[in-house]
């Protein structure tokens, strides 16, 4: 029995690339399964039925001890990556959402595959690297090769009519297509990279550049750049489900002013950082902050003193890169005045 692992964030490089695998592994084993799982239980409840099939592993969103689990084995695995703006634009037009929650997804899943970045058995294949590089028989057998499925130049031939070939004609002269034409050809709604689709607003936009480009994968400096969690992303205590004001009345009784964005860090140590104005003093009032998970990750109380600019600090340890994260700010009393403008986060990975 024999198991190909195939990981990657949503996104044309990751449909494009698992069809890829698909056809990869119809020519290799002929029947085979597939295991459509972001946890560790499933493969072992595959192994441990001694089925005697080969199976194909897809995953966006593996759980942690899955990732271990293919480290520790050194299993060879595909990873399939492109822009974080692509990856949510590919959402937008694959499903009804127009909102934060295409932000979200994309974020839960590049923190959930971080750990396989840099593993050694990973070969990685960035859209923006290999869509106008190499023609897709080449990218075809650079995965066989990784994967040792060990395809005859016959297979390889077959399994390229179900990545793009049997929809292109191609000519002599022109000689095999490049990624960005195969995948234009096989995958519904495609859109070239960084293109500007009308279903994704300007300001949604602008927003995920500023909370998932910090997240990108493959990062030269280990510490990473800091994360930037906007205003725009949270969610307004006095008005449930709709977005934050961009200033907050104090006046009233004691309750949770903002809570949310329900975004995703991988795991790690953290440093995150609070920012706010403080633009009518609010006589003392103390604020709890609090950040949860699948359990409260950090807890913190803030009494400005006066107006002006304020920023607060707490560490936080991340287990879990599926759970999203949730913080509260909370107004411990009531106050009979009092404003609370320019309020942000910003993350940046412990020494």
């Amino acid at each position: 029995m024999t198991i190909l692992f195939a990981f990657g964030m949503p996104g044309v490089m990751s449909s494009w690339g698992v069809a890829a695998v698909h056809a990869l592994a119809r020519e290799a084993f002929g029947e085979y399964t597939i295991i459509a799982t972001d946890a560790i239980e499933d493969l072992k409840q595959h192994v441990q039925g001694r089925s005697s099939l080969h199976a194909v592993l897809v995953s966006q969103f593996p759980e942690p001890k899955l990732s271990e689990l293919i480290m520790r084995v050194n299993a060879p695995f595909l990873l399939f990556l492109e822009d974080p703006i692509d990856g949510i634009s590919y959402l937008a037009r694959a499903s009804e959402q127009r909102d934060l929650g295409l932000i979200r997804a994309v974020s839960a899943s590049l923190a959930c595959l971080e750990p396989l970045t840099n593993a050694s058995a990973a070969l990685v294949m960035r859209r923006n690297d290999v869509g106008q590089g190499s023609s897709i028989d080449l990218l075809l057998k650079k995965m066989d090769q990784h994967l040792s499925t060990e395809l005859t130049l016959e297979q390889i031939a077959n399994a390229l009519r179900h990545v793009g070939m049997a929809h292109l004609e191609v000519s002599p002269t022109a000689g095999m297509p490049k990624l960005e034409e195969a995948a234009a050809a096989v995958i519904a709604g495609y859109m070239q990279p960084r293109e500007d689709v009308p279903e994704l607003s300007e300001a949604l936009r602008e927003t995920a550049k500023k909370v998932l480009y910090p997240l990108e994968l493959g990062h030269a400096d280990v510490s990473g750049p800091v994360i930037s969690w906007p205003r725009e992303t949270f969610l307004s205590g006095d008005r449930l489900g709709q977005g934050l004001d961009d200033s907050l009345d104090l006046t009233g009784g004691a309750r949770c002013l903002i809570y949310g964005p329900y975004l995703h860090l991988p795991t790690g140590c953290w440093n995150a950082k609070f920012f706010f104005d403080v633009d009518e003093d609010c006589h003392g009032q103390i604020f709890t902050v609090e950040i949860h998970a699948a359990e409260l990750l950090g807890k913190l109380r803030v009494c400005p003193q006066g107006t002006g600019s304020f920023e607060a600090a707490v560490p936080v340890e991340v287990t879990n890169p599926r759970a999203p994260i949730e913080i509260r700010v909370m107004m411990d009393s009531g106050a009979i005045e009092g404003r609370l403008s320019a309020w942000s986060v910003e993350w940046l990975r412990a020494a």
